[in-house]
């Protein structure tokens, strides 16, 4: 964590401690041998704090996490956006398990259990589609990213966020644009991207 994060680690670890003390307790770790997926490492709450000041500013309505693990983003934004339609995906059964019992009884929030790669999840009608780094491979990753943009292109305007993951591949991905990034290093921080920039919308 300390070689990832470098100079930040201080910044990661006072947030890591102030969400703590909010209440914040969705940190459930988990690692599972998979070709395909990373381990459930959860998303930094610093992160997470950047990430909620940007969409302060910007409207969406269906946030869909793809790979939710143990429920962290879903718990922070519903906590931090609470009128809005929440639904993550997540294909290991311990952090599915583990999302169903604590998010019981919130009627906006969603879980299924899923590969999202593999499914149909354009049926929760996203708008907004967050990943923390959840592919081993820049191939896999651009393939959903590409999966994304043509179901969306000429349909609706929809933002990506990604975290943790290579900046170079996301600088390069075509029709989607970048609209704010931060990077501690090039593969440690997050972007958040607009499909369909061509059309003039910048509320979203």
């Amino acid at each position: 964590m300390i070689n990832s994060y470098r100079f930040s680690i201080i910044t990661i670890i006072f947030f890591e401690i102030l969400y703590l003390f909010k209440g914040y307790r969705v940190n459930k770790i988990n690692f599972s041998k998979n070709d395909l997926m990373t381990d459930n490492i959860p998303c930094p709450y610093y992160f997470l704090f950047k990430i909620k000041k940007a969409l302060k500013k910007r409207q969406f309505y269906n946030f869909l996490d793809l790979g939710c693990g143990s429920g962290r983003v879903i718990d922070f934004f519903n906590k931090n956006f609470p009128n809005k339609n929440l639904t993550g995906i997540e294909y290991f059964n311990t952090q599915f398990e583990h999302c169903i019992k604590i998010f019981q009884g919130k009627k906006n929030i969603k879980i299924i259990q899923a590969d999202f790669t593999k499914s149909d999840f354009f049926q929760y009608n996203a708008d907004c589609y967050f990943f923390n780094g959840p592919f081993k491979k820049d191939l896999e990753f651009t393939k959903c990213v590409d999966k994304i943009t043509n179901f969306s292109l000429n349909k609706k305007q929809s933002l990506l966020i990604f975290v943790n993951h290579n900046k170079k591949i996301i600088d390069e991905l075509k029709n989607i644009r970048c609209i704010e990034s931060f990077y501690i290093s090039n593969i440690k921080g997050y972007s958040i991207c607009r499909l369909n920039d061509d059309n003039d919308y910048m509320n979203i």
